[in-house]
């Protein structure tokens, strides 16, 4: 029934968005629309996933570290938030707006950001964007190296097997997310090039990414069932 539910909600949140776009005055759609749209179907997909584990893996491969659990809550969070500017980074075109890297148009820091918005901007959405990538790669490393000693302390070959998983993953991502930027000024309207190709595979691997935490907060509880 959740599952009919999210379904629904999608349909419904995919209709309002793409009506965002139809009208006289507006060629794309509106970005936090799109973000909703993709952050609700993220939504469904992590269900999912956490239906199909539940079906999958032995009750005897999930270990119990409460300080772990809270660490990958909070880690799913901040990809969560980095996921609604990616969709922002998409709908405001803002990889255009500073197709350099590691700096920003030639700042570390880009001036006059405090006057705009940080939802509506596309340099403040880009320098968030940007930021959080680095952020996440220092959380994802740390979240290793825990649970690369919580996996020596329990035998679950579940917890083993998603170790790498994660880490593989941002690294793939921040890349692609550099090389995506400094491809911007390739873009030919119209046209699917080498701009789109990465836009396309940073998106895919950033879903992955999700469901590899996913699957860790799973086998990670704050207690063992029953207990």
């Amino acid at each position: 029934i959740i599952l009919f539910i999210l379904g629904g909600a999608q349909g419904l949140i995919g209709w309002i968005m793409v009506d965002s776009g139809l009208n006289d005055t507006t060629l794309y759609v509106n970005h936090i629309k799109l973000s909703v749209h993709f952050i609700s179907a993220l939504v469904l997909l992590c269900y999912t996933l956490w239906f199909a584990l539940k079906l999958l893996v032995p009750a005897k491969d999930v270990v119990a570290d409460k300080s772990l659990h809270r660490f990958l809550i909070v880690s799913i969070a901040l990809l969560t938030v980095q996921l609604v500017y990616g969709a922002f980074m998409a709908g405001l075109k803002a990889a255009m707006v500073a197709a350099t890297w590691p700096t920003i148009n030639g700042d570390w820091i880009p001036a006059g950001m405090g006057a705009h918005s940080w939802v509506n901007h596309p340099i403040n959405v880009h320098f968030v964007h940007r930021g959080m990538a680095y952020i996440l790669l220092i959380v994802v490393i740390v979240c290793f190296v825990r649970l690369r000693k919580l996996s020596r302390e329990h035998v679950s070959a579940s917890l083993r097997k998603s170790l790498k998983y994660p880490l593989i993953l941002v690294c793939l991502q921040v890349l692609l997310g550099i090389f995506t930027v400094i491809s911007a000024p390739k873009i030919v309207p119209g046209h699917f090039g080498l701009f789109e190709m990465l836009a396309e595979s940073h998106q895919l691997v950033a879903m992955f990414l999700l469901m590899a935490l996913t699957v860790q907060l799973y086998l990670v509880r704050a207690q063992k069932a029953g207990s």
